[in-house]
C-alpha cells in the first residue's frame, strides 16, 4: 500500500492507496507526516478548503465496508456543501428510519473525511454532533463551506 500526506488548515493527513486508488484518510492532527506530499490529492484539498470550486477532481477512491456503510456513505456525499442532514434524515433515505445511531457509527468509521462529507451530518436538533476528526474541526469545515 502506498502512503503519501496531504497537508490542510485543520491538520495533516497521511493518504494510503490501494493501486491508484485513495483508500483511506487517516487523521494526524497537526503532527508531521514522514510521507513524501501526495501532489494530486494536495490541489484536490486547496482548492476544497479555498472555497473556490466544489471537489470536482476527485481522486479514484475504492471503498471498503459493509453493505450498510456503503449505503450511507453515499448518501452523504449526495448532502450539497454548505448544507447539512440529520442523522435520522440519512437514516430514513437509506431505507432505515430507525438506524440513525448506526450512521453514526457508519460516519465514525467514514474511510475518507473530507471527500465523504461526514462533516455535514448533524444531530435531528440541530446541534454539531460528534466527528472523528474532532467537534472543533466539523465545526470549521461547516462555517468555512457555508461563506
Amino acid at each position: 500500500m502506498k502512503i503519501k500526506s496531504i497537508k490542510t488548515p485543520i491538520g495533516n493527513f497521511n493518504s494510503f492507496y490501494d493501486g491508484v486508488q485513495l483508500a483511506k484518510l487517516e487523521f494526524l492532527n497537526h503532527e508531521a507526516s514522514s510521507h513524501s506530499i501526495d501532489q494530486e490529492l494536495q490541489k484536490s484539498i486547496n482548492i476544497f478548503f479555498d472555497n473556490t470550486a466544489l471537489l470536482e477532481h476527485f481522486p479514484s477512491y475504492a471503498l471498503k465496508g459493509t453493505a450498510f456503510q456503503l449505503r450511507v456513505w453515499n448518501a452523504l456525499s449526495q448532502i450539497p456543501r454548505g448544507t447539512t442532514e440529520s442523522y435520522l434524515s440519512i437514516a430514513k433515505k437509506i431505507g432505515a428510519p430507525r438506524a440513525s445511531r448506526a450512521v453514526g457509527n457508519a460516519c465514525k468509521h467514514n474511510p475518507i473525511p473530507l471527500f465523504i462529507p461526514c462533516h455535514r451530518v448533524v444531530k435531528h436538533d440541530g446541534s454539531i454532533g460528534e466527528f472523528a476528526l474532532g467537534a472543533h474541526n466539523k465545526k470549521y469545515l461547516l462555517e468555512m463551506e457555508r461563506k
